[in-house]
């Protein structure tokens, strides 16, 4: 159901002429990067699994000096949701995203993978021969002026590409292709974080803590360089504000306050989705579920883009499609 003359004037069968410097006219784009950040801070069993395989590897490799298996390391580590997590909780102003991807960063790398590494080649230095420090662990131990910046540059290019694929290509941000995307950045992102952790765990193992040292200083720094001056530089530039966030949620608030009092209304299963348009434009699609039978207003499509615009200042083009359920109650509530 649509309004025959929308209030707003913007015509739906029309093109718009988007504003330049945001994304705009990506569904619920904001939301999206906000449920993904709070997905990326969160701990779970499957963050400390993938964590566990990639410092085992990365230990073996290193201690191989095998830059292939060390490669191999990076393409299951899990790194890059909770950086994600940092840059997005920092610019939507939301200090437990923010904090809670760090400290899952953290931990994964300074705490689990450490820790592997560690375990491991103090069991191996005392069962077997021939575990030493070899060329690959030297590259993170003793790194010179000239390593340090270059591993500086790829942190601050992986945390720009894991941005530019939020940005450039806002459309696929949850499609197939995107999460094919953004596993290939996640290896990008890898490299900076995990052979660095996995060199401390061995110096502290073999009684090197001055390499240990060397480690963590530069991981320390791949850290910065990735997740705030990489990463959310490029989301910012892009005019990624928590303004827009709080407009799509003002939206959806002010359209859950007129859906309320639609005769049969069923909250479960009703969405709202928010297109911004630019900073006072917006396309709002409805999917009401209600209880079959009975009428409903011809005007809701306009009392809903009415409401938005007395709520959020924002002029909607509103459309509505309203879903006739049959319900029977049969668990005892």
């Amino acid at each position: 159901m649509t309004t025959p003359n929308p209030p707003t004037g913007i015509l739906r069968d029309a093109v718009p002429v988007l504003p330049k410097g945001r994304v705009w006219g990506v569904r619920d784009y904001h939301t999206t990067l906000e449920q993904r950040a709070i997905a990326g801070a969160t701990m779970n069993w499957g963050y400390v699994a993938m964590t566990v395989a990639a410092a085992v590897m990365a230990t073996a490799g290193l201690l191989l000096n095998s830059p292939a298996t060390v490669i191999g390391s990076m393409c299951v580590a899990p790194f890059i949701a909770p950086s994600r997590a940092v840059c997005i909780g920092a610019l939507f102003r939301q200090s437990h995203v923010l904090f809670g991807g760090l400290v899952k960063q953290l931990i994964g790398i300074l705490v689990i993978s450490v820790s592997v590494a560690s375990i491991i080649t103090a069991v191996l230095h005392h069962t077997t021969t021939g575990i030493t420090i070899t060329p690959e662990i030297l590259l993170r131990a003793m790194p010179t002026t000239r390593d340090v910046v270059l591993s500086a540059l790829i942190a601050l290019s992986a945390g720009a590409a894991a941005s530019l694929a939020l940005v450039t290509h806002p459309h696929i941000v949850e499609t197939a292709w995107g999460q094919a995307v953004d596993a290939i950045i996640g290896v990008e992102i890898a490299i900076s974080l995990v052979p660095p952790a996995a060199v401390i765990g061995i110096g502290l193992a073999l009684g090197t803590p001055a390499y240990s040292r060397n480690a963590l200083y530069l991981l320390l720094l791949n850290v910065v360089c990735l997740d705030l001056i990489g990463s959310s530089l490029i989301l910012a530039l892009w005019g990624v504000r928590r303004r827009h966030l709080d407009l799509e949620k003002s939206i959806r608030s002010a359209v859950a306050g007129t859906l309320g009092v639609v005769p049969g209304f069923i909250s479960i299963g009703s969405t709202v989705h928010v297109t911004l348009l630019g900073n006072h434009e917006a396309l709002v699609d409805v999917i009401l579920r209600r209880q079959f039978g009975g009428e409903i207003s011809g005007t809701l499509a306009a009392n809903i883009a009415a409401d938005i615009a007395a709520k959020t200042s924002c002029r909607s083009d509103v459309t509505v499609e309203v879903i006739p359920v049959l319900t029977h109650a049969g668990i005892p509530r």
